[in-house]
Protein backbone atom coordinates (compact mmCIF):
# COMPACT_ATOMS: atom_id res chain seq x y z
CA UNK A 1 0.00 0.00 0.00
CA UNK A 2 2.63 2.50 1.27
CA UNK A 3 6.34 2.68 0.07
CA UNK A 4 7.76 2.96 3.43
CA UNK A 5 11.87 2.32 3.14
CA UNK A 6 13.96 2.66 0.23
CA UNK A 7 17.84 1.13 0.95
CA UNK A 8 20.54 3.71 -0.09
CA UNK A 9 23.68 1.50 0.81
CA UNK A 10 26.98 4.45 1.88
CA UNK A 11 29.02 2.21 3.63
CA UNK A 12 29.70 -1.52 5.02
CA UNK A 13 27.42 -0.04 7.82
CA UNK A 14 24.45 0.74 6.17
CA UNK A 15 22.42 -1.52 7.73
CA UNK A 16 22.84 -0.33 11.06
CA UNK A 17 20.81 2.86 9.96
CA UNK A 18 17.20 3.87 9.55
CA UNK A 19 17.32 4.75 6.02
CA UNK A 20 13.82 6.48 6.50
CA UNK A 21 13.05 8.51 9.27
CA UNK A 22 9.61 8.82 8.10
CA UNK A 23 9.30 5.19 8.31
CA UNK A 24 9.09 6.02 12.63
CA UNK A 25 5.69 7.54 13.49
CA UNK A 26 7.22 8.27 16.84
CA UNK A 27 5.76 11.50 18.25
CA UNK A 28 2.32 13.27 18.25
CA UNK A 29 3.33 15.34 15.57
CA UNK A 30 4.67 12.56 13.32
CA UNK A 31 1.45 10.92 13.83
CA UNK A 32 -1.17 14.38 13.01
CA UNK A 33 1.04 15.09 10.39
CA UNK A 34 0.86 11.11 8.97
CA UNK A 35 -2.72 11.98 9.13
CA UNK A 36 -2.88 14.71 6.71
CA UNK A 37 -1.86 12.54 3.89
CA UNK A 38 -5.42 10.45 4.65
CA UNK A 39 -7.07 13.17 2.91
CA UNK A 40 -5.82 12.76 -0.63
CA UNK A 41 -9.49 11.54 -1.62
CA UNK A 42 -10.84 10.32 -4.87
CA UNK A 43 -13.01 12.64 -6.79
CA UNK A 44 -15.88 9.87 -7.21
CA UNK A 45 -18.09 12.62 -9.04
CA UNK A 46 -17.56 11.72 -12.74
CA UNK A 47 -18.05 7.82 -12.35
CA UNK A 48 -21.30 8.96 -10.36
CA UNK A 49 -22.57 11.61 -11.97
CA UNK A 50 -22.05 9.93 -15.75
CA UNK A 51 -23.93 6.50 -14.71
CA UNK A 52 -26.67 8.49 -12.91
CA UNK A 53 -29.69 10.28 -14.75
CA UNK A 54 -27.62 13.65 -13.89
CA UNK A 55 -26.05 13.34 -17.81
CA UNK A 56 -26.80 13.10 -21.35
CA UNK A 57 -24.91 11.94 -24.37
CA UNK A 58 -25.02 15.22 -26.56
CA UNK A 59 -24.37 13.27 -29.73
CA UNK A 60 -28.21 11.98 -28.80
CA UNK A 61 -30.15 13.15 -32.54
CA UNK A 62 -33.05 14.01 -30.39
CA UNK A 63 -34.21 15.12 -26.88
CA UNK A 64 -37.45 14.39 -24.84
CA UNK A 65 -39.81 17.30 -26.78
CA UNK A 66 -38.69 16.55 -30.22
CA UNK A 67 -35.87 19.20 -30.60
CA UNK A 68 -33.20 17.51 -33.40
CA UNK A 69 -28.96 17.79 -32.49
CA UNK A 70 -26.57 16.80 -34.76
CA UNK A 71 -23.55 17.18 -32.40
CA UNK A 72 -20.24 14.94 -33.14
CA UNK A 73 -18.70 15.47 -29.93
CA UNK A 74 -15.61 13.15 -27.96
CA UNK A 75 -15.19 12.32 -24.50
CA UNK A 76 -12.16 13.60 -22.52
CA UNK A 77 -11.31 9.73 -22.26
CA UNK A 78 -12.99 6.40 -23.40
CA UNK A 79 -14.07 5.46 -20.28
CA UNK A 80 -16.85 8.04 -20.11
CA UNK A 81 -18.15 5.82 -23.19
CA UNK A 82 -18.38 2.97 -20.55
CA UNK A 83 -18.88 4.84 -17.90
CA UNK A 84 -23.12 5.94 -19.46
CA UNK A 85 -23.01 2.61 -20.81
CA UNK A 86 -22.38 0.94 -17.57
CA UNK A 87 -19.74 -1.17 -18.85
CA UNK A 88 -16.78 -2.18 -16.62
CA UNK A 89 -14.43 -0.02 -17.79
CA UNK A 90 -10.94 -1.17 -19.31
CA UNK A 91 -9.52 1.55 -21.11
CA UNK A 92 -8.11 3.55 -18.76
CA UNK A 93 -6.26 3.64 -15.21
CA UNK A 94 -5.67 7.77 -15.03
CA UNK A 95 -7.41 10.22 -13.06
CA UNK A 96 -11.26 9.58 -12.14
CA UNK A 97 -11.21 6.03 -13.01
CA UNK A 98 -12.54 3.25 -10.64
CA UNK A 99 -8.80 2.19 -10.37
CA UNK A 100 -7.90 5.34 -9.54
CA UNK A 101 -10.53 5.65 -6.77
CA UNK A 102 -9.96 2.25 -5.78
CA UNK A 103 -5.91 2.67 -4.78
CA UNK A 104 -6.74 6.04 -3.51
CA UNK A 105 -9.43 5.09 -0.96
CA UNK A 106 -7.18 2.01 0.01
CA UNK A 107 -4.31 4.47 0.23
CA UNK A 108 -5.47 6.29 2.88
CA UNK A 109 -6.94 3.50 4.71
CA UNK A 110 -3.08 2.61 4.68
CA UNK A 111 -2.22 5.85 6.20
CA UNK A 112 -5.20 5.49 8.79
CA UNK A 113 -3.85 1.99 9.93
CA UNK A 114 -0.36 2.93 10.09
CA UNK A 115 -1.57 5.85 12.49
CA UNK A 116 -3.58 3.62 14.37
CA UNK A 117 -0.45 1.18 14.97
CA UNK A 118 1.82 4.29 15.97
CA UNK A 119 -0.88 5.02 18.23
CA UNK A 120 -1.00 2.11 20.16
CA UNK A 121 2.89 2.35 20.59
CA UNK A 122 3.30 5.36 21.55
CA UNK A 123 0.22 5.32 24.30
CA UNK A 124 2.12 2.64 25.97
CA UNK A 125 4.13 5.45 27.89
CA UNK A 126 0.51 6.74 29.01
CA UNK A 127 -0.18 9.73 26.99
CA UNK A 128 -3.79 10.13 25.36
CA UNK A 129 -4.16 9.88 21.94
CA UNK A 130 -8.11 9.55 21.75
CA UNK A 131 -8.00 12.66 19.26
CA UNK A 132 -6.15 11.56 16.63
CA UNK A 133 -7.16 7.80 17.05
CA UNK A 134 -10.45 8.97 15.97
CA UNK A 135 -9.98 10.94 13.13
CA UNK A 136 -7.80 7.99 11.74
CA UNK A 137 -10.64 5.70 12.17
CA UNK A 138 -13.20 8.19 10.66
CA UNK A 139 -10.86 8.59 7.33
CA UNK A 140 -10.82 4.27 7.88
CA UNK A 141 -14.47 4.32 8.45
CA UNK A 142 -15.33 6.77 5.34
CA UNK A 143 -12.93 5.54 2.59
CA UNK A 144 -14.49 1.97 3.03
CA UNK A 145 -18.10 3.42 3.12
CA UNK A 146 -17.35 5.17 -0.36
CA UNK A 147 -15.44 1.97 -1.29
CA UNK A 148 -18.77 -0.55 -0.68
CA UNK A 149 -21.55 2.27 -1.98
CA UNK A 150 -19.33 2.42 -5.38
CA UNK A 151 -17.92 -1.15 -5.72
CA UNK A 152 -20.88 -3.33 -4.35
CA UNK A 153 -24.57 -3.49 -4.51
CA UNK A 154 -26.71 -0.83 -2.23
CA UNK A 155 -27.21 -1.75 1.56
CA UNK A 156 -31.01 -3.62 2.06
CA UNK A 157 -30.75 -4.84 5.29
CA UNK A 158 -28.65 -6.98 7.85
CA UNK A 159 -29.67 -9.98 6.68
CA UNK A 160 -30.34 -9.60 2.82
CA UNK A 161 -26.85 -7.69 2.42
CA UNK A 162 -24.81 -10.66 3.33
CA UNK A 163 -26.26 -12.16 0.14
CA UNK A 164 -24.21 -9.44 -1.82
CA UNK A 165 -20.08 -9.32 -1.68
CA UNK A 166 -18.26 -7.14 -0.57
CA UNK A 167 -14.91 -5.39 -0.39
CA UNK A 168 -12.31 -6.44 1.60
CA UNK A 169 -12.39 -4.09 5.39
CA UNK A 170 -8.65 -3.37 6.12
CA UNK A 171 -7.64 -3.14 9.52
CA UNK A 172 -4.39 -3.55 10.01
CA UNK A 173 -1.22 -2.21 7.84
CA UNK A 174 -0.06 -4.40 5.24
CA UNK A 175 3.01 -6.36 5.94
CA UNK A 176 3.10 -9.31 3.59
CA UNK A 177 3.84 -9.78 -0.16
CA UNK A 178 0.64 -10.61 -2.27
CA UNK A 179 -1.54 -10.77 0.63
CA UNK A 180 -4.77 -12.74 0.06
CA UNK A 181 -7.96 -10.92 0.27
CA UNK A 182 -11.59 -11.78 1.57
CA UNK A 183 -13.89 -9.35 0.24
CA UNK A 184 -16.46 -10.21 2.64
CA UNK A 185 -20.10 -9.08 2.08
CA UNK A 186 -21.77 -5.74 2.08
CA UNK A 187 -23.53 -6.42 5.70
CA UNK A 188 -20.13 -7.45 7.04
CA UNK A 189 -18.36 -3.92 5.70
CA UNK A 190 -21.05 -2.13 7.19
CA UNK A 191 -21.12 -3.55 10.64
CA UNK A 192 -16.79 -2.68 10.48
CA UNK A 193 -17.69 0.74 9.44
CA UNK A 194 -20.42 1.40 12.31
CA UNK A 195 -17.84 -0.27 14.72
CA UNK A 196 -15.13 2.39 13.68
CA UNK A 197 -17.83 5.44 13.43
CA UNK A 198 -19.16 4.90 16.96
CA UNK A 199 -15.79 4.35 18.99
CA UNK A 200 -14.54 7.24 16.58
CA UNK A 201 -17.67 9.39 17.63
CA UNK A 202 -17.12 9.39 21.54
CA UNK A 203 -13.60 10.78 21.16
CA UNK A 204 -13.72 12.99 18.30
CA UNK A 205 -12.23 16.52 18.44
CA UNK A 206 -11.39 19.81 17.38
CA UNK A 207 -8.85 20.86 19.45
CA UNK A 208 -5.60 20.34 17.66
CA UNK A 209 -6.94 21.32 13.97
CA UNK A 210 -5.59 24.38 12.74
CA UNK A 211 -8.30 24.83 9.80
CA UNK A 212 -10.87 22.27 11.22
CA UNK A 213 -12.56 21.79 7.96
CA UNK A 214 -9.85 20.25 6.35
CA UNK A 215 -10.20 17.60 8.77
CA UNK A 216 -13.04 15.01 10.19
CA UNK A 217 -14.25 17.63 13.18
CA UNK A 218 -16.80 17.32 15.15
CA UNK A 219 -19.67 18.00 13.05
CA UNK A 220 -18.46 16.48 10.24
CA UNK A 221 -18.22 13.29 11.74
CA UNK A 222 -21.88 13.55 13.30
CA UNK A 223 -22.58 14.58 9.46
CA UNK A 224 -20.57 11.31 8.27
CA UNK A 225 -23.08 9.69 10.97
CA UNK A 226 -26.20 10.88 10.11
CA UNK A 227 -25.68 10.41 6.30
CA UNK A 228 -24.37 6.29 7.21
CA UNK A 229 -26.99 5.76 9.27
CA UNK A 230 -29.75 7.03 6.73
CA UNK A 231 -28.35 4.44 4.21
CA UNK A 232 -28.69 1.78 7.04
CA UNK A 233 -32.17 3.25 7.56
CA UNK A 234 -31.65 3.81 11.64
CA UNK A 235 -33.62 7.15 11.58
CA UNK A 236 -33.64 7.63 15.00
CA UNK A 237 -30.20 8.08 15.16
CA UNK A 238 -29.87 10.20 11.35
CA UNK A 239 -31.48 12.97 13.45
CA UNK A 240 -29.64 12.76 16.29
CA UNK A 241 -26.47 13.12 15.15
CA UNK A 242 -27.79 15.63 12.06
CA UNK A 243 -29.09 17.50 15.32
CA UNK A 244 -25.24 17.71 16.37
CA UNK A 245 -24.01 18.88 13.65
CA UNK A 246 -26.95 21.20 12.50
CA UNK A 247 -28.22 22.29 15.68
CA UNK A 248 -31.88 21.35 16.60
CA UNK A 249 -33.63 25.10 16.85
CA UNK A 250 -34.84 26.08 13.10
CA UNK A 251 -32.79 29.35 13.28
CA UNK A 252 -29.61 27.59 14.36
CA UNK A 253 -30.00 25.81 11.16
CA UNK A 254 -30.87 28.18 8.71
CA UNK A 255 -28.00 29.98 10.21
CA UNK A 256 -25.26 27.31 8.65
CA UNK A 257 -26.59 26.81 5.15
CA UNK A 258 -24.82 27.64 2.08
CA UNK A 259 -25.35 31.88 1.28
CA UNK A 260 -26.37 31.41 -2.14
CA UNK A 261 -27.56 35.16 -2.60
CA UNK A 262 -24.28 36.52 -1.53
CA UNK A 263 -22.32 33.98 -4.16
CA UNK A 264 -24.45 34.65 -7.04
CA UNK A 265 -23.39 38.43 -7.01
CA UNK A 266 -19.82 37.34 -7.42
CA UNK A 267 -20.60 37.08 -11.09
CA UNK A 268 -17.43 35.25 -12.25
CA UNK A 269 -16.66 31.33 -11.68
CA UNK A 270 -13.23 31.28 -10.25
CA UNK A 271 -14.19 33.84 -7.50
CA UNK A 272 -17.80 31.77 -7.10
CA UNK A 273 -15.60 28.63 -6.36
CA UNK A 274 -13.48 30.05 -3.34
CA UNK A 275 -16.96 31.21 -1.92
CA UNK A 276 -18.17 27.63 -2.38
CA UNK A 277 -15.14 26.14 -0.48
CA UNK A 278 -15.03 28.57 1.77
CA UNK A 279 -13.35 27.04 5.09
CA UNK A 280 -14.94 29.76 6.77
CA UNK A 281 -18.50 28.91 5.80
CA UNK A 282 -20.75 27.21 8.01
CA UNK A 283 -22.38 24.81 5.73
CA UNK A 284 -19.11 23.05 4.73
CA UNK A 285 -18.45 20.74 7.61
CA UNK A 286 -15.62 18.79 5.20
CA UNK A 287 -13.50 20.42 2.58
CA UNK A 288 -11.02 17.70 0.62
CA UNK A 289 -8.50 18.63 -2.40
CA UNK A 290 -9.03 15.94 -5.20
CA UNK A 291 -6.88 15.09 -8.44
CA UNK A 292 -8.81 15.53 -11.32
CA UNK A 293 -10.35 16.28 -14.73
CA UNK A 294 -13.51 16.61 -14.09
CA UNK A 295 -14.57 19.96 -15.24
CA UNK A 296 -12.49 19.49 -18.35
CA UNK A 297 -15.61 17.01 -19.48
CA UNK A 298 -17.47 20.33 -19.64
CA UNK A 299 -14.68 21.69 -22.22
CA UNK A 300 -16.33 21.62 -26.12
CA UNK A 301 -13.51 20.03 -27.31
CA UNK A 302 -14.83 16.68 -24.89
CA UNK A 303 -18.30 18.00 -23.83
CA UNK A 304 -19.75 14.20 -25.70
CA UNK A 305 -21.58 13.59 -21.83
CA UNK A 306 -22.79 16.69 -19.97
CA UNK A 307 -25.28 18.19 -17.46
CA UNK A 308 -27.65 19.08 -20.55
CA UNK A 309 -31.40 19.04 -22.10
CA UNK A 310 -33.69 17.12 -19.45
CA UNK A 311 -31.10 16.30 -16.56
CA UNK A 312 -30.37 20.38 -16.72
CA UNK A 313 -34.16 20.69 -16.77
CA UNK A 314 -34.74 18.71 -14.12
CA UNK A 315 -32.27 20.63 -11.63
CA UNK A 316 -30.67 23.70 -12.28
CA UNK A 317 -32.47 25.03 -14.86
CA UNK A 318 -36.55 24.05 -14.16
CA UNK A 319 -38.90 24.78 -11.54
CA UNK A 320 -39.27 23.10 -8.33
CA UNK A 321 -42.29 22.67 -5.68
CA UNK A 322 -41.78 26.26 -4.60
CA UNK A 323 -39.82 28.33 -7.73
CA UNK A 324 -40.81 28.63 -11.09
CA UNK A 325 -38.61 28.63 -14.18
CA UNK A 326 -35.18 27.95 -12.59
CA UNK A 327 -33.87 26.86 -9.95
CA UNK A 328 -33.11 30.54 -8.22
CA UNK A 329 -30.17 29.50 -5.75
CA UNK A 330 -26.98 28.37 -7.91
CA UNK A 331 -25.21 30.08 -11.11
CA UNK A 332 -25.07 27.79 -14.06
CA UNK A 333 -22.22 28.66 -16.34
CA UNK A 334 -21.90 26.94 -19.66
CA UNK A 335 -19.69 27.46 -23.17
CA UNK A 336 -22.57 26.81 -25.92
CA UNK A 337 -25.92 26.04 -25.23
CA UNK A 338 -25.99 22.64 -26.87
CA UNK A 339 -23.35 21.53 -24.74
CA UNK A 340 -24.68 22.07 -21.07
CA UNK A 341 -23.89 23.70 -17.71
CA UNK A 342 -22.07 23.26 -14.53
CA UNK A 343 -22.14 25.18 -10.92
CA UNK A 344 -19.03 27.15 -9.89
CA UNK A 345 -17.66 24.09 -7.65
CA UNK A 346 -17.00 22.17 -10.44
CA UNK A 347 -13.84 24.91 -11.76
CA UNK A 348 -10.29 23.28 -11.74
CA UNK A 349 -7.98 24.75 -9.68
CA UNK A 350 -4.59 24.57 -11.49
CA UNK A 351 -1.79 23.73 -9.38
CA UNK A 352 1.43 24.51 -11.01
CA UNK A 353 5.03 22.61 -10.14
CA UNK A 354 6.72 24.73 -13.02
CA UNK A 355 4.94 27.30 -13.94
CA UNK A 356 7.06 28.35 -16.96
CA UNK A 357 6.93 25.03 -18.16
CA UNK A 358 2.74 25.17 -17.38
CA UNK A 359 2.95 21.56 -15.92
CA UNK A 360 1.76 20.61 -12.67
CA UNK A 361 -2.16 18.92 -11.11
CA UNK A 362 -5.57 19.92 -12.08
CA UNK A 363 -7.87 19.67 -9.10
CA UNK A 364 -11.23 19.73 -7.78
CA UNK A 365 -11.85 20.34 -4.63
CA UNK A 366 -14.95 18.94 -3.00
CA UNK A 367 -17.61 19.73 -0.55
CA UNK A 368 -17.34 16.18 0.91
CA UNK A 369 -20.05 16.97 3.88
CA UNK A 370 -22.07 20.16 3.92
CA UNK A 371 -24.79 21.36 6.14
CA UNK A 372 -26.71 21.38 3.01
CA UNK A 373 -26.87 17.51 2.39
CA UNK A 374 -26.77 16.70 6.63
CA UNK A 375 -30.23 19.10 6.56
CA UNK A 376 -31.71 16.63 3.89
CA UNK A 377 -30.99 13.60 5.67
CA UNK A 378 -32.71 14.81 8.91
CA UNK A 379 -35.58 15.34 6.43
CA UNK A 380 -35.32 12.03 4.77
CA UNK A 381 -34.85 10.34 8.28
CA UNK A 382 -38.19 12.77 9.45
CA UNK A 383 -40.45 11.49 6.24
CA UNK A 384 -39.23 7.85 7.13
CA UNK A 385 -40.93 8.19 10.63
CA UNK A 386 -44.31 9.99 9.70
CA UNK A 387 -43.14 13.56 10.73
CA UNK A 388 -44.30 15.63 7.85
CA UNK A 389 -44.10 18.86 9.71
CA UNK A 390 -40.85 18.35 10.80
CA UNK A 391 -39.52 17.27 7.28
CA UNK A 392 -41.48 20.33 5.51
CA UNK A 393 -39.60 22.74 7.35
CA UNK A 394 -36.57 21.64 7.20
CA UNK A 395 -36.82 21.14 3.27
CA UNK A 396 -38.19 24.90 3.96
CA UNK A 397 -34.79 26.21 5.53
CA UNK A 398 -32.93 24.68 2.48
CA UNK A 399 -35.22 26.15 -0.18
CA UNK A 400 -34.91 29.27 1.45
CA UNK A 401 -31.05 29.22 1.90
CA UNK A 402 -31.22 28.79 -2.04
CA UNK A 403 -32.98 31.82 -2.93
CA UNK A 404 -36.60 30.71 -2.93
CA UNK A 405 -39.01 33.39 -1.51
CA UNK A 406 -41.93 31.25 -1.57
CA UNK A 407 -42.63 29.00 1.51
CA UNK A 408 -42.23 25.09 0.76
CA UNK A 409 -46.16 24.24 2.28
CA UNK A 410 -47.45 20.19 1.72
CA UNK A 411 -49.73 21.28 -0.49
CA UNK A 412 -47.00 22.62 -2.83
CA UNK A 413 -45.43 19.32 -2.43
CA UNK A 414 -48.38 17.19 -3.12
CA UNK A 415 -49.08 19.33 -6.16
CA UNK A 416 -45.81 19.39 -7.54
CA UNK A 417 -44.78 15.74 -6.48
CA UNK A 418 -48.55 14.10 -7.62
CA UNK A 419 -49.44 10.62 -6.47
CA UNK A 420 -51.79 9.74 -9.73
CA UNK A 421 -50.22 8.82 -13.06
CA UNK A 422 -51.84 12.36 -14.97
CA UNK A 423 -49.35 15.16 -14.84
CA UNK A 424 -46.39 13.10 -13.13
CA UNK A 425 -43.11 13.68 -14.58
CA UNK A 426 -40.97 10.68 -15.00
CA UNK A 427 -37.60 12.88 -13.82
CA UNK A 428 -39.83 13.72 -10.23
CA UNK A 429 -41.61 10.97 -9.65
CA UNK A 430 -39.83 8.22 -10.37
CA UNK A 431 -40.99 4.78 -9.03
CA UNK A 432 -39.08 3.92 -5.95
CA UNK A 433 -37.99 -0.26 -5.47
CA UNK A 434 -37.16 -0.50 -2.11
CA UNK A 435 -39.76 -3.53 -1.31
CA UNK A 436 -38.40 -5.35 -4.18
CA UNK A 437 -34.93 -5.22 -2.87
CA UNK A 438 -35.44 -5.36 1.01
CA UNK A 439 -39.21 -6.72 1.83
CA UNK A 440 -39.10 -4.80 5.32
CA UNK A 441 -38.63 -1.69 3.02
CA UNK A 442 -42.08 -0.29 2.03
CA UNK A 443 -42.62 3.44 1.22
CA UNK A 444 -46.58 4.40 1.67
CA UNK A 445 -48.52 6.36 -0.69
CA UNK A 446 -48.63 8.85 1.62
CA UNK A 447 -44.85 9.02 2.29
CA UNK A 448 -44.33 9.26 -1.33
CA UNK A 449 -44.35 12.81 -2.17
CA UNK A 450 -42.39 14.11 0.55
CA UNK A 451 -39.50 11.24 -0.13
CA UNK A 452 -39.76 12.39 -4.05
CA UNK A 453 -39.35 16.06 -2.79
CA UNK A 454 -36.32 15.44 -0.47
CA UNK A 455 -35.16 12.88 -3.30
CA UNK A 456 -34.95 15.92 -5.82
CA UNK A 457 -33.59 18.56 -3.23
CA UNK A 458 -30.79 16.53 -2.99
CA UNK A 459 -30.01 15.74 -6.45
CA UNK A 460 -29.43 19.86 -6.57
CA UNK A 461 -27.82 19.93 -3.31
CA UNK A 462 -24.95 17.28 -4.59
CA UNK A 463 -24.97 17.77 -8.52
CA UNK A 464 -21.57 17.08 -9.70
CA UNK A 465 -20.71 15.29 -6.74
CA UNK A 466 -21.41 11.77 -7.93
CA UNK A 467 -23.97 11.18 -4.85
CA UNK A 468 -26.99 10.76 -6.72
CA UNK A 469 -25.74 7.55 -8.29
CA UNK A 470 -25.68 6.48 -4.37
CA UNK A 471 -29.55 7.59 -4.08
CA UNK A 472 -30.73 5.73 -7.35
CA UNK A 473 -28.52 2.39 -6.18
CA UNK A 474 -30.34 2.55 -2.43
CA UNK A 475 -34.17 3.43 -3.81
CA UNK A 476 -33.64 0.94 -6.92
CA UNK A 477 -34.49 3.90 -8.94
CA UNK A 478 -34.24 2.39 -12.91
CA UNK A 479 -33.01 4.81 -15.87
CA UNK A 480 -32.26 5.03 -18.94
CA UNK A 481 -29.15 6.44 -21.30
CA UNK A 482 -29.52 7.07 -24.65
CA UNK A 483 -26.61 6.69 -26.42
CA UNK A 484 -25.06 7.80 -29.97
CA UNK A 485 -26.45 8.98 -33.22
CA UNK A 486 -27.93 5.88 -33.59
CA UNK A 487 -30.41 6.29 -30.47
CA UNK A 488 -29.34 3.03 -28.66
CA UNK A 489 -31.53 2.90 -25.32
CA UNK A 490 -30.03 0.92 -22.32
CA UNK A 491 -32.29 0.61 -19.35
CA UNK A 492 -30.55 -0.15 -15.66
CA UNK A 493 -32.87 -2.44 -13.74
CA UNK A 494 -33.31 -2.18 -10.20
CA UNK A 495 -31.56 -5.36 -9.65
CA UNK A 496 -28.58 -5.26 -12.70
CA UNK A 497 -25.58 -6.13 -11.22
CA UNK A 498 -23.92 -3.45 -13.26
CA UNK A 499 -25.16 -1.22 -9.87
CA UNK A 500 -21.96 -2.64 -8.37
CA UNK A 501 -19.01 -0.97 -10.28
CA UNK A 502 -16.51 -3.60 -11.37
CA UNK A 503 -13.49 -3.73 -9.39
CA UNK A 504 -10.47 -2.26 -11.47
CA UNK A 505 -9.00 -4.57 -13.71
CA UNK A 506 -5.67 -4.85 -12.39
CA UNK A 507 -7.09 -6.03 -8.94
CA UNK A 508 -8.85 -8.56 -10.30
CA UNK A 509 -5.69 -9.76 -12.52
CA UNK A 510 -4.05 -9.59 -8.95
CA UNK A 511 -6.41 -12.14 -7.51
CA UNK A 512 -9.21 -10.09 -6.44
CA UNK A 513 -13.00 -11.69 -7.51
CA UNK A 514 -14.75 -9.44 -9.76
CA UNK A 515 -18.30 -8.52 -9.57
CA UNK A 516 -20.98 -11.01 -11.16
CA UNK A 517 -22.32 -9.78 -14.45
CA UNK A 518 -26.25 -10.67 -15.03
CA UNK A 519 -27.16 -7.97 -16.77
CA UNK A 520 -31.02 -7.62 -16.78
CA UNK A 521 -31.39 -4.27 -18.59
CA UNK A 522 -32.47 -3.77 -22.17
CA UNK A 523 -31.27 -2.38 -25.30
CA UNK A 524 -33.44 -0.82 -27.97
CA UNK A 525 -32.53 1.12 -31.16
CA UNK A 526 -34.83 3.62 -31.43
CA UNK A 527 -33.31 5.72 -34.35
CA UNK A 528 -30.62 5.27 -37.15
CA UNK A 529 -29.15 8.23 -37.93
CA UNK A 530 -25.19 6.82 -38.51
CA UNK A 531 -23.87 10.05 -40.45
CA UNK A 532 -21.71 10.85 -36.90
CA UNK A 533 -19.72 8.86 -35.31
CA UNK A 534 -21.22 7.33 -32.35
CA UNK A 535 -17.84 6.11 -30.83
CA UNK A 536 -15.31 9.10 -31.41
CA UNK A 537 -12.57 8.76 -28.40
CA UNK A 538 -9.90 10.97 -27.59
CA UNK A 539 -7.28 10.97 -24.43
CA UNK A 540 -6.40 12.71 -21.82
CA UNK A 541 -4.89 16.38 -22.92
CA UNK A 542 -1.80 17.19 -22.17
CA UNK A 543 -1.69 21.33 -21.19
CA UNK A 544 -4.27 23.92 -21.59
CA UNK A 545 -6.43 26.55 -20.16
CA UNK A 546 -10.35 26.73 -20.19
CA UNK A 547 -11.93 28.97 -22.49
CA UNK A 548 -13.58 31.53 -20.79
CA UNK A 549 -16.88 30.89 -19.32
CA UNK A 550 -19.90 33.17 -19.18
CA UNK A 551 -23.28 33.16 -17.11
CA UNK A 552 -26.16 30.84 -18.47
CA UNK A 553 -29.04 33.42 -18.49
Amino acid sequence: MIALISLFATGCNFLDKNPDERADIDTRNKVRLLLVNGYNMPNYGPLGETMSDNIIDNNTPTDESGNTYNNNLMPLNQMYNQFFAWEDVNTSSAQDSPYDIWSSCYQNIAIANQALAAIEALEESGENYDAERAEALLIRAYNHFLLVNIFCQAYKNDVDSRNDIGIHYMTAAETTVKPAYDRSNVAEVYGHIKDDLEEALAKVSDDYYSVPKYHFNVKAAHAFAAKFYLFTRDYDKVIEHANIALGSSAAETAAMMFDAETTKLIGNAELELYAWMSATSPSNFLICTTQSLQERTNWTSYARYTLNREPKDATLTGSGPCWSERFPGTTVWRYNANYGGFTAKLVEVFEYTAKVAGIGYPRILRRELTSGETLLCRAEAEIMKGQYAAAVSDMDIWCKGYCCTTTLTTSRITQFFPLSSEGRRVHYTPTLHTSDMSADWTITDEQKPYLWCALFLRRIETIHDGARWFDIKRYGIEIKHTIGSKGEVKTLVWNDDRRAVQLPQETILAGQEPNPRVITGDNIVINDLSSANADATIYLPNTGSAPEMIPFE
